[in-house]
């Protein structure tokens, strides 16, 4: 099965003919438009091993469509599956907690439900260092009441952190790090409430965390959607944060709040509106500004995008950025 998505690319190289790029990645998971997880791993791998070809160092694996961690514990069988059909990937992988889409689940800030909770990270966890992902991505946490005091927030992040520390004594061990995603104003957050959006606040909470397995997962898009909304400086909140950043998402919007949330994807994307996660140079963050920011930490880069046909272009776009920051 060939996928057009790499079919105008030239094979093992870059579009320009230069080295592999090892550290630009892509996203593996349904919404991208690649159903190719919790069904069919051979295809997944089939995928995979098409993407190292085209140029692509890493992949991110979307833990919510694999279809491994069931009653917050990772099944055997499956997990087995999985092992199998990555055994010699090409790539490198990172891999996206299964537990991250609403207050409800993986939510380690709502200190509540919090340790109930904590068994799907650890088991995010143990899928990650089955399959030697070196990244294990954590959505800034929230409360499930917006009109919870000022108190309830500070007691929630001392609880994430307190979490996180422990979880990362045992990620480190084994060899994955936790990165901690900045949130964008979506309605999962503007409903409830969070320190995520705020790019300052997530790097405090990692650097009060204190620990080398732990790090901070620039989402450029979320951060982009943030700073218009609460009113910070995009590029200077980035230069600021970036000696904590351990791990980058990609990907492209217009800046601009979704009038009607609950429209479906394919009105916001018409009329350009919210977390669009469009392929880089689609939209109008200044992308190449980005990635002139020294991170220190030398982050993989992932492409986490929608419209998997065009990641070939993605990856292009994102090579010929890179390139102007070397010449720079």
């Amino acid at each position: 099965m060939s996928h057009q998505a790499f079919a105008h690319l030239p094979p093992n190289g870059s579009p320009n003919g230069g080295a592999v790029p090892n550290k630009i990645g892509l996203t593996v998971n349904p919404w991208s438009g690649k159903q190719l997880l919790r069904s069919d791993f051979e295809e997944m791998r089939e995928f995979l091993d098409e993407a190292a070809a085209a140029g692509f160092g890493y992949a991110e694996l979307g833990g919510g469509g694999l279809g491994v961690v069931i009653g917050g514990r990772a099944h055997r069988s499956r997990l087995a599956a999985l092992r199998d059909a990555l055994a010699g990937c090409p790539l490198r992988l990172t891999l996206h907690s299964s537990w991250h889409s609403s207050g409800r689940t993986g939510n380690l800030l709502d200190s509540a439900s919090a340790p109930a909770q904590r068994s799907g990270l650890q088991a995010d966890l143990d899928v990650a260092a089955a399959i030697g992902a070196e990244v294990l991505v954590y959505h800034a946490g929230v409360l499930p009441n917006l009109y919870t005091d000022g108190a309830a927030l500070t007691a929630g992040m001392a609880t994430e952190r307190a979490m996180l520390r422990d979880l990362a004594d045992e990620s480190g061990a084994r060899g994955v790090m936790i990165a901690v995603e900045n949130r964008a104003p979506g309605p999962a957050v503007l409903a409830r409430r969070s320190y995520g959006m705020r790019l300052d606040l997530v790097a405090e909470q990692v650097q009060q965390i204190d620990h080398p397995a732990v790090s901070m997962c620039l989402d450029v898009g979320h951060a982009y959607l943030s700073a218009g909304y609460l009113n910070y400086d995009f590029l200077e909140a980035i230069r600021d944060v970036a000696p904590v950043v351990g791990h980058v998402h990609l990907h492209d919007n217009f800046g601009r709040m979704a009038g009607q949330p609950d429209a479906s994807p394919y009105e916001l994307e018409l009329l350009g509106e919210g977390d669009l996660h469009l392929p880089p140079g689609w939209g109008t963050i200044p992308l190449p500004e980005v990635l002139s920011t020294a991170f220190p930490r030398d982050p993989a880069i992932i492409i986490e995008m929608r419209h998997a046909r065009h990641y070939a272009e993605a990856l292009d776009t994102t090579l010929r950025m890179l390139e102007v920051r070397a010449g720079a």
